[in-house]
């Protein structure tokens, strides 16, 4: 009986690899380097380096080599919280798709797009298809800032992003420069095949949020 199991166990295998459908690499095993901005303030410049550990098929390891974010008063308890909690739910969860830390918003998108560009290195290919990711942006009482995305691969490459859901602030000077990170950082994006591109002065929170429900779309896709 034994025999006639292992038999079988090795036919569904050989025949998986004759039929490609048998699991492919998702990552090339190494360590890689991602950085992004957090939260800044006149003192803190709000870089963020990690160095990100993976096999083929699983994040290994987050550390956090630079976490230039404030460091005094209350604004440094949440901001200490999200380096402690934000790299060890990644790696449990295997994704991106974490909770910002309460009122560390800024300094959780920071180290989550860090670890999204390590990555997009890491990455053996991308499945073609349309894949939705979200996040949250810039949020206040009239808009929830639910983001969402749905990101087109054709070819192994980033062909399209479409912005479908983009509730951030349509009043006054900030809604037109939430209106420009919408129009611009999809583009750029597709332009640079990554989500390291530059946000948008004094919208960084809703191009964080493009970025990042990017991210979390393009993990669908690996």
């Amino acid at each position: 009986m034994k025999k006639l199991a292992a038999l079988c166990l090795s036919m569904v295998v050989c025949m998986a690899l004759l039929t490609g459908t048998a699991l492919a690499d998702k990552y090339k095993p190494g360590t890689y380097k991602g950085s992004a901005k957090g939260y800044s303030t006149p003192q803190h410049a709000g870089r963020i380096e990690v160095e990100v550990t993976v096999d083929a098929n699983a994040i290994k390891d987050i550390k956090l080599v630079a976490f230039e974010q404030t460091d005094k008063g209350a604004q440094a308890e949440f901001v200490a919280q999200a380096k402690d909690k934000i790299p060890a739910e990644i790696v449990g969860k295997q994704s991106l798709n974490v909770e910002s830390v309460a009122k560390a918003s800024a300094s959780s998108m920071g180290i989550e797009l860090a670890v999204a560009q390590c990555l997009e290195q890491a990455t053996v290919a991308y499945k073609d298809g349309t894949y939705k990711g979200k996040a949250v942006g810039y949020q206040n009482p009239s808009h929830p800032g639910e983001i969402e995305v749905e990101v087109t691969i054709a070819g192994g490459k980033i062909s399209n992003i479409a912005v479908p859901t983009f509730h951030q602030t349509e009043q006054g000077k900030q809604g037109e420069l939430s209106a420009e990170a919408k129009n611009k950082i999809p583009g750029e994006i597709v332009a640079k095949q990554s989500v390291a591109v530059d946000s948008v002065a004094k919208a960084s929170m809703s191009s964080d949020g493009i970025k990042l429900a990017v991210a979390r779309a393009l993990e669908q896709a690996r």
